[in-house]
């Protein structure tokens, strides 16, 4: 269930990624809900308190999210704290503003998460075993679906308000579409072959010790379990396997189909003279349809569906779900070639004709007993995988100080790692959503991790076998590594007292070509672009934008250093404002809904920052370490 996704831990599309991914978070988290227990509160926001169950389980969405990503512990931590405490205020501020949604929306969103659908279609009982398994009631579960959808709905009136003028929407094309004339030469490298000395290697050992670092290590006991370990050998009885073919029937059959033909007469909708005028157009053409003309003609004639006309309008077979709305509910009544009255879409008037009908066909129970039989099975196997999995997890928290209790209980074999790092590992920790549940500070200090997820068929719990902290290198093994820093560092001094001296010389008005030519170079001519492709390194590009234009006609220079340490002194010539005449429409519109995001971003982050003031927001002292 859980996917590696890095996504930042903030703005509008944190807070809808947070609310929609809020199935999964909910199922995971819901008993928190209902059972506060005696644990102290690391954080309450007005009168609701916040547990360390509850910021757990974020950090661990977190970190799987992030995948096999470098990321800051205690960083992230805050992070997950910061989202718990920012959810918990929009579940407030949603209650009190008297949002509701009704069941068919809760409906149609729990019907069309994957994790309730078998074969991309949902599954009732896949959704009654996924709720069984996590101790819950369907009630309790259509209410924590509720509360995300209100969550999503209260986001969705800050931030869909944002106005983007058009003046906004100018300043940005006068940003993004701008260009700058530049002249410039580039200060190469040049090898240094200096004496380094001793003492100096000893000096930067002894300043840079994080850089000649063993890394640090881990070995873990763990547990594991599968969907293959507690499948079993179900074996489904007639009558079961007949109910689940009345639940399933629709997907062993095929709907009615149809051919279809059409003659489309496009116009703007939104006005009305266009409107009528396809109106009276279709009607035309239906009054010649009536006198015996031929349709497929009169499509290639006057259709304005370009690619169907071709074909005399045929759009081939189709069912009522791949059809526009009003065009399958005239489609679907017709009588084989007759021919509709004309049918009002967004895109303008159609003509419809049906040419062929394919009634709908449902197999037999016979013929899909197999596949029943394995859907069945299947079934079973998860739902049993499901409650293990559940009542592994739970054990790991209520016997978090070894694997023996879980092994026992649950019939499963203790297993080991070798040594591994953060970065790399072999066999099971070769998966980077394990390693860093391994480094993290519980199982660190000794407790078992939470059960963890891999795919939807695999768990494993851990436990620290072995830590090995980060270690220093000798100096011995990195002695050589240390002067080959050091001439670098060399290189690069050197590289920049003679950039420093020759734009002093350009600056007291030296041309640059001169001032090129001096070192053996020449200059080039470039311009640069906030948005395109480039040949320029970023570094470069980055000085260039950040440099004001030129005064009064004089040219300014200056430099910038490349990431390879070479300098490049530069002129900066003409700045020329970008404009959005020449933007088509299309993505006019794309760079309108983007301001408007950012806008609703900054908006909903104020409202955020206000909701906090006003509920009240108190974290402890041990939760800011």
């Amino acid at each position: 269930m859980l996917q590696a996704i890095r996504d930042k831990a903030h703005g509008i599309f944190a807070w809808v990624m947070l609310l929609f991914v809020g199935v999964p978070f909910g199922l995971w988290g819901i008993n928190n809900y209902f059972d506060g227990g005696q644990e102290k509160p690391v954080a309450v926001v007005g009168e609701r308190d916040i547990f360390e169950r509850d910021v757990n389980r974020a950090y661990e969405s977190l970190v799987a999210r992030m995948g096999s990503s470098d990321y800051d512990e205690k960083q992230l931590r805050h992070e997950a704290l910061e989202q718990v405490i920012n959810l918990e205020l929009i579940t407030q501020a949603s209650h009190n503003e008297g949002l509701a949604i009704s069941d068919a929306e809760i409906r149609g969103y729990v019907q069309s998460q994957p994790y309730f659908q078998s074969d991309g279609k949902f599954d009732k009982d896949r959704l009654k075993s996924v709720v069984a398994s996590q101790g819950m009631t369907p009630q309790q579960f259509s209410s924590q679906v509720a509360g995300q959808l209100l969550n999503e709905q209260f986001v969705r009136g800050v931030t869909d308000t944002a106005i983007v003028t058009k003046l906004q929407l100018d300043n940005f094309y006068r940003f993004r579409n701008q260009e700058r004339q530049i002249e410039y030469f580039t200060i190469p490298l040049k090898k240094a072959d200096g004496e380094i000395l001793d003492k100096d290697i000893e000096a930067y050992y002894q300043a840079n010790k994080s850089l000649f670092q063993n890394p640090e290590m881990v070995s873990v006991e763990y547990i594991s379990l599968s969907i293959d370990d507690v499948s079993g050998d179900f074996q489904p009885t007639e009558e079961e396997l007949k109910t689940l073919y009345e639940e399933q029937k629709a997907q062993y059959g095929t709907p009615e189909q149809r051919n279809v033909s059409h003659i489309l007469i496009a116009a703007d909708m939104d006005k009305e003279d266009n409107a009528k005028a396809a109106l009276g157009k279709v009607e035309g053409l239906r009054q010649r349809l009536a006198k015996g003309e031929d349709f497929s003609k009169l499509a290639k004639e006057n259709s304005d569906d370009k690619v169907s006309s071709e074909k005399g309008g045929d759009l081939g077979v189709v069912t009522k779900e791949t059809m526009d709305p009003n065009l399958a509910a005239a489609a679907f009544v017709l009588a084989k070639g007759e021919i509709s009255q004309p049918v009002k879409t967004p895109f303008g008037y159609h003509l419809i004709k049906v040419t062929e009908l394919v009634p709908a066909n449902t197999k037999k129970f016979e013929e899909v007993r197999a596949e029943l039989d394995k859907s069945f099975r299947r079934n079973a196997a998860e739902n049993k995988f499901y409650e293990a999995k559940q009542k592994l997890d739970e054990m790991s928290f209520e016997h978090n100080d070894g694997l023996e209790p879980l092994a026992k209980n649950l019939n499963l074999k203790i297993a080991q790692t070798g040594l591994f790092t953060r970065d790399t590992g072999v066999g099971v920790t070769t998966e980077a959503s394990l390693r860093n549940a391994a480094f993290a500070q519980d199982v660190l200090e000794g407790k078992n991790s939470p059960a963890l997820e891999v795919g939807s068929d695999k768990v494993y719990v851990f436990h620290l076998k072995e830590h090995q902290p980060a270690s220093d290198k000798p100096l011995a093994d990195v002695k050589a590594e240390i002067i080959a820093k050091l001439r670098g560092k060399m290189a690069q001094d050197g590289v920049r007292k003679q950039a420093e001296q020759l734009l002093a010389d350009v600056k007291q008005g030296k041309p640059l070509a001169d001032a090129a030519k001096s070192i053996g170079v020449g200059v080039n001519k470039s311009t640069v672009k906030l948005s395109g492709k480039t040949d320029l390194p970023p570094a470069l590009i980055k000085a260039v934008n950040k440099f004001p234009r030129p005064q009064g006609g004089k040219s300014n220079p200056s430099s910038a250093v490349m990431e390879n340490g070479e300098q490049v002194v530069f002129i900066l010539t003409e700045v020329k404002d970008g404009s959005a005449a020449s933007v088509d429409a299309k993505e006019l519109e794309m760079a309108k809904d983007y301001l408007s995001k950012n806008a609703g971003q900054a908006e909903f982050n104020a409202f955020l920052d206000y909701l906090r003031d006003k509920v009240g927001v108190k974290v402890t002292e041990q939760s800011k370490q």
